[in-house]
């Protein structure tokens, strides 16, 4: 894996696969890490951003290793992918759920040449993760930003919410996991209003883009073992 112990601009990729490995490691960090008041939202973005690195290498890895020609005036050293007909610059391109279809698309066209020692096919429940995480955000700011859609999707991604003081109550009897809430008191220490803070937030998402870096870190690793020799 030699990749891993030489300069980005070397590899067989151009270095977008060995970035995804270090979006994907911080985030792994992090997750050890991470404190309820330190928020979801850092992780998840590195994770995504992972997801979208992995893609990006993937696609570049069978255009050079199949001479999979581009279109327009695109090439190995400008590469691009294609949405609805249309060639689009890859280093411009953030929406995974294009990212996936195109690698999908040259993925099906290559299987019959890839090598038979390792079983290449997709999980079937792939897709729906994909499209999960690119419908949450698919421009690259819906966790990089308090402000990127509009006011109901956002608010969905923060961990700390209003809640009502009895709604806080009624669920701590529901649980018997210790729970973390907020109250603000006036100057007179008259209860004003409340807060629940989860140690989540958008629980499916999470879901989803801790997976989907388990599968690419691994897809990804297969690919630079059996297809670029380790470069």
């Amino acid at each position: 894996m030699n990749f891993l112990f030489t300069p980005p601009n070397t590899h067989y990729d151009n270095g977008l696969g060995i970035t995804a490995n270090n979006f994907s490691s911080a985030a792994s960090i992090l997750k050890e890490n991470n404190s309820t008041m330190a928020g979801v939202l850092p992780l998840y973005y590195l994770q995504r951003h992972a997801i979208e690195l992995f893609l990006k290498s993937l696609i570049v890895i069978l255009h050079k290793k199949y001479s999979i020609p581009y279109g327009d005036s695109y090439s190995i050293e400008n590469p691009a992918l294609q949405v609805n007909d249309k060639w689009k610059l890859l280093s411009n391109t953030h929406n995974i759920d294009n990212l996936y279809q195109y690698f999908v698309k040259i993925y099906s066209k290559c299987n019959s040449r890839l090598p038979d020692n390792i079983c290449w096919d997709l999980p079937s429940d792939l897709e729906r993760k994909i499209k999960l995480i690119s419908g949450s955000d698919p421009k690259s700011t819906y966790f990089r930003y308090p402000e990127s859609s509009n006011s109901v999707q956002d608010s969905k991604k923060a961990n700390i919410k209003k809640e009502s003081m009895e709604s806080i109550i009624n669920e701590s009897k529901k649980s018997n996991k210790a729970f973390f809430s907020i109250l603000m008191l006036d100057e007179n220490d008259e209860f004003i209003e409340s807060y629940n803070v989860k140690s989540t937030s958008l629980p499916e998402v999470s879901k989803a883009l801790e997976e989907l870096n388990e599968f690419f870190t691994g897809i990804h690793c297969a690919f630079r073992v059996e297809l670029t020799n380790g470069s």
